[in-house]
């Protein structure tokens, strides 16, 4: 197991990677190596090649990344002589006679350096496995809110990943694991990047903390939904989707007034019941309002293929699992599976739940979306009367942008639609006429709404009451998505 080095020889290590260039601009950018080594993808032979040439990168490449044993004395001649007998001492490396073996993968990720097992560590199949940051570390971290908050709770954290990123902007943070293992990774990474301000617990979901309050709480639980109940870090414990309704459940009653929930989840969609209806039911009586973000979908076989894939290395019991997973979803009544984000935020008065389809999420940071979409809630709650809108100054966001496509005519070109769409932010567009796209440029934040239309009112072929439902319509539409700022 990892031991964490003191504050000193920490920054030491760091250094060192850094200064070899042992980072994420350079891995993806310079050598290309977006893949991670796997088995399944067969690279192994290319990325021994991309780092053949003996130099301190690829020495720390192919020990770290690729995931081979070298030669001791190989590399001391490339390396600080400090450097093996430190990494030895904190067990990312082991002596093996003359070879120094690799017993921890290092990934970079937005300018942090966290320690996993390796990608070979599947073909043991151990269910203690800790994951390295993969697209759904990504994806949470890109989602999460990142506003200053006192304490912060990360459930099932992993490598710590996300805690060590909400170190930044938290007070305290709080990292919960059932993994043990997990737990000493993710000690060790809030050591090795100098942050101290993270506490690890022991335990299942949120009973470390019982009685305890948080102002944000994230989570990237165990979501497969899957007969399975080997790997501590995917496998969904209990039944289809209930471990994900369990911790929706537990979290908001976790949450200081304002707080936010973000999870990362999957759920089934049972025969005679709307998905709809059946992730809505979560948040019902919870005291929060939750907008919950349906993503990819897949019929129960494409995803049992999928999952099987995923987490076996060899294509031995393919079949048989195939079997079990199928058998598990027909016994349900499983006719498709869903996956997700979702956003909660605790607020006293009436809640409302929000459920949509995105097409994808932004790969940008999105957090600042995520507070801007529950503030134009509250916005349109406060604005409920037409009078109230009316008096209101818009304005365009500076995000915005209006599409035009144009179609060869007779004579030169014709515009044949108009959509506006967001340069940052959430996928969402709206196809708009010549003179509603005219109207909402007008929105300039110096003139009230009902200004605004009176405007446009005289020069559209209906009644001006009709004009005016209509615009207003539109520009609540457009609040509600980010479009229109108030």
């Amino acid at each position: 197991m990892l031991i964490p080095p003191s504050s000193g020889d920490a920054e030491r290590l760091r250094g060192f990677f850094a200064e070899a260039g042992y980072t994420q601009e350079t891995m993806l950018g310079k050598l290309g190596m977006a893949e991670l080594p796997s088995r399944q993808l067969r690279n192994l032979p290319i990325l021994l090649s991309l780092t053949q040439e003996p130099t301190p990168l690829n020495t720390l490449l192919r020990w770290f990344w690729i995931g081979i044993s070298q030669d001791a004395s190989d590399a001391l001649g490339l390396l600080p002589s400090w450097f093996p007998e430190l990494a030895t001492k904190c067990k990312l490396l082991r002596n093996e006679g003359k070879q120094l073996a690799p017993q921890a993968m290092m990934v970079p990720m937005d300018g942090l350096l966290v320690a996993s097992d390796h990608t070979s560590k599947l073909d043991s199949a151990d269910p203690d496995l800790v994951l390295w940051p993969n697209p759904t570390s990504w994806l949470l971290s890109r989602f999460t809110v990142r506003r200053a908050c006192g304490a912060t709770l990360d459930v099932g954290t992993g490598t710590g990943i996300q805690a060590l990123r909400a170190a930044s902007h938290s007070e305290t943070v709080t990292a919960t694991d059932l993994n043990e293992r997990a737990l000493v990774f993710a000690a060790f990474n809030a050591r090795l990047n100098g942050i101290e301000n993270i506490e690890f617990l022991f335990g299942d979901g949120l009973e470390p903390v019982a009685g305890r309050k948080f102002d944000l709480i994230i989570s990237n639980p165990p979501f497969f939904i899957s007969p399975s109940s080997h790997y501590l870090f995917c496998d969904n414990p209990m039944d289809l989707d209930q471990l994900c309704r369990r911790l929706a459940q537990e979290a908001t009653a976790h949450l200081n007034e304002g707080g936010y929930f973000q999870m990362l989840c999957e759920w089934a969609e049972i025969h005679g019941q709307p998905w709809q209806e059946r992730v809505a039911e979560w948040f019902e009586g919870t005291g929060c309002d939750a907008w919950i973000m349906k993503g990819q979908t897949r019929d129960p076989s494409q995803y049992a293929k999928d999952r099987v894939r995923e987490v076996v290395s060899s294509a031995d019991r393919d079949a048989e699992l195939y079997r079990e997973y199928m058998a598990y979803y027909q016994e349900r009544k499983v006719e498709a599976i869903h996956d997700g984000i979702m956003a909660v935020r605790r607020r006293s008065g009436k809640n409302w739940i929000l459920v949509e389809e995105i097409s994808h999420a932004p790969k940008e940071p999105f957090g600042d979306s995520v507070m801007m979409k529950f503030s134009a809630r509250d916005f349109l709650e406060s604005h409920s009367s037409d009078d109230q809108m009316l008096a209101m100054k818009p304005t365009l966001s500076p995000h915005a942008r209006l599409e035009q496509v144009l179609q060869k005519a007779s004579a030169g070109w014709k515009g044949t639609s108009l959509t506006l769409k967001l340069a940052k932010g959430f996928p969402f567009s709206l196809s708009v006429q010549p003179l509603v796209a005219e109207f909402l440029g007008n929105c300039d934040g110096n003139r009230g709404l009902g200004e605004v239309i009176s405007e446009l009112a005289p020069r559209v072929d209906a009644p001006a009451e009709q004009v005016r439902k209509e615009c207003l319509a539109v520009v609540r539409t457009l609040i509600a998505h980010g479009y229109v700022l108030w």
